[in-house]
Order: structure tokens, then sequence, then C-alpha cells
């Protein structure tokens, strides 16, 4: 039988900072990784149900709080926030597998958010298994989290864009297709489809992401000591507009 752990604040307490450098920095050994994930997904058929995310924290989150994911229809937002709720109503979105060989749930959502997409389940653990298979092999048990799909505001083409108010402990999360913050944003939700190669002979894998965190620097060239810091809020911790 599948189990998820509910988080504690140990397991958010481990996670990189978004702000830290180099986090946002997909190394080559990170895509190679994210390549083996996304054929074993494209090829269980399972690509538009998971994704990967990359495994960060905003702020602290405590033993009798979990993360919940809301959604505002009217005002086309994603709201992420530490609550105190009743776990037996809610589903984990993101997930990660720790130290002791468990599935952590890191994120949750109502029934009504995850907008038609089946909860994660004792149907999907082959599926899972592999992907933490992958993840062991490349020894990315903490560089990436899986991520079940779901798509509340009908993005159609669309990407998320993550901003974070500190002072609240807020991640809110708005749609976007060419906004100028999207070049100083670290991609953190990864997804994969099948496209027809540019020959138009035969299909090839496309990676893409459906989720960023907004940036006010980054340091975009991985050379050592010369890294500006990742910013993905202000210092006062106000949301970034």
């Amino acid at each position: 039988m599948l189990t998820i752990r509910h988080h504690s604040s140990r397991d958010y307490a481990v996670l990189p900072d978004i702000d830290t450098a180099d986090v946002g920095i997909i190394t080559a050994d990170d895509q190679a990784c994210l390549d083996e994930v996304g054929s074993c997904l494209l090829g269980a058929k399972v690509h538009s149900r998971f994704g990967l995310t990359l495994l960060h924290s905003h702020f602290p989150v405590y033993d009798d709080e979990m993360l919940l994911e809301e959604v505002n229809a009217d005002e086309r937002v994603i709201t992420v926030r530490p609550v105190r709720a009743d776990l037996s109503s809610v589903f984990a979105t993101n997930v990660y597998y720790d130290d002791a060989g468990q599935l952590v749930g890191l994120e949750f959502a109502s029934y009504q958010t995850l907008a038609g997409v089946e909860p994660i389940s004792d149907l999907d653990s082959n599926v899972l298994i592999g992907i933490v298979e992958i993840l062991q092999r490349c020894a990315k048990t903490k560089r990436f989290g899986i991520r079940l799909l779901h798509d509340p505001l009908g993005l159609d083409g669309s990407v998320l864009l993550e901003t974070s108010d500190l002072a609240r402990r807020i991640l809110s999360s708005r749609g976007e297709t060419d906004n100028p913050a999207l070049l100083q944003s670290i991609p953190t939700v990864f997804r994969w489809e099948e496209v027809r190669a540019g020959s138009g002979d035969g299909l090839t894998i496309d990676q893409g992401c459906m989720q960023y965190c907004r940036t006010v620097s980054r340091c975009v060239q991985p050379v050592r000591g010369s890294h500006d810091r990742s910013r993905s809020h202000e210092p006062t911790g106000h949301e970034n507009v």
C-alpha cells in the first residue's frame, strides 16, 4: 500500500532556501536526470499526470502546519500558505523521497483544487517507484521532488509565475506568457510531452516548465566565485509586483 507521510518542520528546514546561490542553476547532471525521468514518464504514458519539482523552501513551516494550495478563480491566482487543517480532506501534490525511504508530502490541495485530477493512489506505485529509482541512481533525491500535475486556472499555454510574501508566509502564482520577469526567474516545475520532430519524421521528447519562481537578481553563469545572490523577494519580505 502506498503511504505518504505528512511533512514535519525538519523536512522543510533541510530544503535549500530559494535564495541560496546555485539553487536555480540546472547543471549538466541535473539535466541528465531530468532527461531520464522524462523518458520514464513518457514510456509509462503518465507524462500528463506527473512532473518533477525543484526542491526548495521560502520560509519555515512548523510541525502542526501544512502547506495548502488554494485557488481563487475570480482573481486568477493560486496561493500556497501554511495552515492548520484536517489531513483527511486534502491530498499531496508535491512529494519527495526522504533518507528513511518514505514519500513525504510537502504541499497539499483539496479535491476541488485538483481540478478533476485523481489524487495519488496505489495505482501510481509502480510509476513512483520508477521515478525514485532514477533519482536515487542520479543522487538527486534531495534535488528534485515529484509533482502531481493539475491546472485549476486553465493556463492554456501560459506558465505560472510565483512570488513570495515572506512576512505573511504566502506564495502567489499567476499565469503569464511574455512577462519580462520570467527571464529572471527560476524554473521549479518540469513536465514533458512528445512533439513532432522538426523534420516531420517521428516524435521527440520536449521538456517544458509550467512554473517559475520570481527572482530579482540571479547568477546566470555557473562560474565558481562569481555568483550574485539569487533573490526571490525583496529584502523587506514583501511580495514583488
